[in-house]
């Protein structure tokens, strides 16, 4: 259990990390942005890789509990049913752990390799479930719709203004495919 402190440091390295990647967050920042001083947060984690690393793991836990919320067990009454609220569920997952996901992506040499693949493979399993088809590749189709959720959650650029619109025409262009 994480106690009020732990959690203070743990919410301002996240922004800190998002913000500024490994080698740019500093601890001092860190301390500062939570509101503790320098010898709290080594109290608490003893070095910055620790800090990292547990930042990391309970934002995994509350990645994969929300994972779990976008796995749903529903009938689904079409394709594009089922391509609406997996998208849905997970813009919503993505928007909750916008700074989890970019830390991520780019400090992929720090993260275990099996994150991203242990997700890829739980969600390209559920698709399959979902939309049965003989000549797809669900790892491929499950890496494009996360990659546009990416592009929308971060919103790079400005590319999408209207989101709901860009989530609209998203699905309607996948549900041909099928």
């Amino acid at each position: 259990m994480t106690d009020k402190t732990e959690q203070k440091i743990l919410d301002a390295a996240l922004k800190i990390f998002a913000e500024k990647g490994y080698r740019g967050a500093t601890t001092r920042a860190i301390a500062a942005k939570a509101d503790v001083n320098d010898s709290t947060l080594f109290r608490k984690f003893e070095t910055k890789q620790n800090l990292f690393s547990s930042v990391m793991q309970h934002n995994y836990q509350k990645m994969i509990e929300g994972f779990g919320l976008v796995l749903s067990e529903n009938e689904f009454k079409s394709q594009k049913d089922f391509l609406e609220t997996l998208i849905t569920n997970l813009m919503i997952l993505g928007q909750n752990n916008s700074e989890f996901i970019k830390i991520t992506l780019n400090e992929n040499e720090r993260i275990p390799s099996n994150f991203l693949a242990e997700f890829v493979n739980h969600l390209s399993a559920y698709v399959e479930k979902n939309i049965p088809h003989k000549d797809i590749d669900y790892k491929i189709f499950v890496f494009s719709i996360l990659s546009f959720i990416y592009l929308l959650v971060l919103d790079y650029g400005g590319a999408f203004p209207d989101r709901d619109k860009a989530i609209e025409t998203f699905i309607d262009n996948t549900v041909k495919f099928f």
